[in-house]
């Protein structure tokens, strides 16, 4: 459950944009400022159900976006890369920052 708030809070960084100004709203709303489904049916002057159907609409535009071009995937695995060429230059030796330059050559930024 946590995993997929953090993972739509991920999403909606990238994709925000690609949502329609309402859409944005409610996300922005739910995921970030931690409102209810009746809070933000107040905020927004719609129904609980218009909420829940607004969040299911604009979550799944989102997993389509990802779906499509990957923007998510592809930062989590340059933070990974990168990560692990840090602990090679922690470690310090010459064999780990050899390792370190051929995994930030190897980044297709």
């Amino acid at each position: 459950m946590v995993e997929d708030v953090v993972r739509m809070g991920r999403l909606l960084d990238m994709y925000a944009p690609l949502l329609t100004p309402h859409q944005q709203r409610c996300m922005e709303l739910y995921f970030c400022e931690d409102l209810s489904l009746a809070e933000i049916a107040a905020e927004l002057a719609i129904s609980r159900q218009g909420v829940h159907d607004l969040l299911q609409r604009a979550s799944q535009s989102l997993e389509h976006y990802e779906a499509k071009l990957h923007l998510a995937e592809r930062t989590e695995q340059i933070q990974e890369r990168i990560g692990a060429a840090a602990a090679h230059l922690e470690k310090g030796t010459d064999v780990d920052l050899a390792a370190a330059k051929r995994i930030l050559a190897d980044l297709e930024l």
